[in-house]
């Protein structure tokens, strides 16, 4: 037993001076309530404190622990009165601290889940500055972008049934058309919406535009223009390929814009982890090695177009209209899935008529308004509806249907050099993407 309680005293000092150190370097002022020798002492009471628990002197370690958190509470209000602040990290600091000098002791929770704690407690007292950083100017109009975001996917979705609703299930549908003298046949089994995996989605696609808020947020000025082409890809690579094409006809500028242009669609491209990946994992595996293809040839065009000289007056400009806007808006993200409704319909009416050859039309036609919806109905029908190959093939005929779509808004957008540029470029990712079949069985 003295071995083990040696070890945990030990841990007890070891993750209390951790944390003293911490609060020490973070150069707290006159507000500061102790170093590394104060937290190691907490630590160590705590410590105490369970090794007089479980001994069976209880009644002394309840006496301890109430002597000690009086302490807590009147230094706390002696604190803030003489210097008005109301701040409590540094004193929620000192009873976690106390907390982890407790847990070794007390067993009631594995050790690893104790040094998780530990770090976790550490990573956040450490980030004050960083979390200033990012909270400066943080607007009332975004903060409510954030908890509309936490509705979302917080409050709505968890209580969304997870079940599949078909033609059949609608009420007297079946009986209606039998009077007609109509039969459902194969379409019976259709489905037509399940509201948790359509809700997903959406929380999806907002959660994507919150990400690329943050992202920007946290890039600034200073990440200069082809990160904040890269921000803005994420969000939207189609806008933000006419938005580059328009800038080429007015300024005349081509290669640094279409190599902003290239790594803007980069971006979408790393999007499609995000869409498929809580999907379809198995998917994403066959996918994986067109899609690393298309990253790697993207990054390599972007950076061969945005090291040519060229002199480019637009980076700020692009810079600050990144920022511009509301965080995320809900109607597009319900407009989104209400396409993906329809999509999903179309293609599973045209699989079941034509075979796989009417739904890849379907889903080519499909593709000039985006490939987010198909992206999510291939995810949930690849290897149960249709193989997993042929959902990767159809993936890419998709992908080179988009890419072609967005050399012609360039051509119709753009000056005729960034056009020519982009589309061949667009060309080139859309052939390698077809060698990733080679490794798909």
């Amino acid at each position: 037993m003295l071995p083990i309680y040696s070890l945990n005293l030990f841990l007890a000092l070891l993750f209390g001076s951790a944390i003293g150190l911490e609060r020490e370097s973070s150069h707290q002022g006159e507000g500061n309530a102790g170093g590394i020798r104060t937290h190691a002492l907490i630590a160590l009471l705590g410590s105490i404190c369970g090794i007089f628990y479980i001994t069976g002197l209880q009644f002394l370690a309840f006496i301890i622990a109430v002597v000690f958190f009086t302490v807590l509470v009147v230094y706390y209000a002696i604190s803030s009165y003489t210097t008005k602040d109301m701040g409590m990290t540094s004193e929620l600091g000192i009873i976690f601290t106390f907390i982890i000098g407790l847990l070794p002791m007390l067993n009631i929770i594995p050790l690893q889940l104790i040094v998780a704690l530990f770090v976790v407690i550490v990573l956040i007292l450490s980030v004050k500055a960083k979390t200033k950083q990012i909270m400066a100017g943080i607007s009332a109009s975004e903060v409510e972008s954030f908890i509309s975001y936490a509705i979302i996917a917080l409050v709505i979705l968890p209580f969304l049934p997870n079940v599949g609703y078909k033609l059949v299930d609608i009420p007297a549908l079946a009986s209606i058309l039998e009077n007609l003298g109509v039969s459902l046949g194969q379409f019976a089994t259709i489905e037509l919406i399940n509201p948790y995996k359509i809700w997903i989605v959406v929380a999806l696609i907002t959660g994507i535009d919150v990400f690329g808020y943050i992202l920007g947020r946290l890039i600034g000025d200073k990440g200069g223009f082809t990160l904040a082409s890269c921000v803005g890809g994420f969000i939207s690579s189609t806008s933000t390929t006419q938005s580059l094409a328009q800038k080429s006809k007015k300024n005349g500028i081509s290669n640094y814009l279409v190599g902003a242009a290239i790594l803007a669609n980069m971006a979408s491209f790393l999007q499609i982890f995000l869409l498929v990946g809580p999907l379809n994992g198995k998917w994403l595996a066959s996918l994986l090695p067109s899609l690393l293809l298309m990253i790697i040839t993207a990054a390599f065009l972007a950076i061969f177009f945005l090291k040519t000289k060229e002199p480019v007056g637009q980076n700020q400009q692009v810079a600050e209209e990144s920022k511009k806007g509301k965080i995320f808006s809900l109607a597009p993200a319900l407009k989104f899935a209400g396409i993906l409704i329809a999509v999903k319909l179309v293609t599973k009416i045209c699989l079941i008529l034509f075979g796989k050859s009417g739904f890849v039309i379907s889903s080519l036609i499909a593709s000039f308004a985006g490939i987010d919806a198909i992206m999510v109905n291939l995810a949930e029908m690849a290897g149960n509806t249709i193989t997993l190959k042929f959902a990767v093939i159809t993936f890419l005929l998709v992908s080179a249907t988009n890419l072609a779509s967005k050399s012609m808004y360039s051509f119709f957008q753009g000056n005729r050099k960034f056009a020519v540029k982009f589309f061949s470029s667009m060309l080139l990712i859309t052939v390698v993407s077809f060698v990733g079949l080679l490794f798909v069985k």
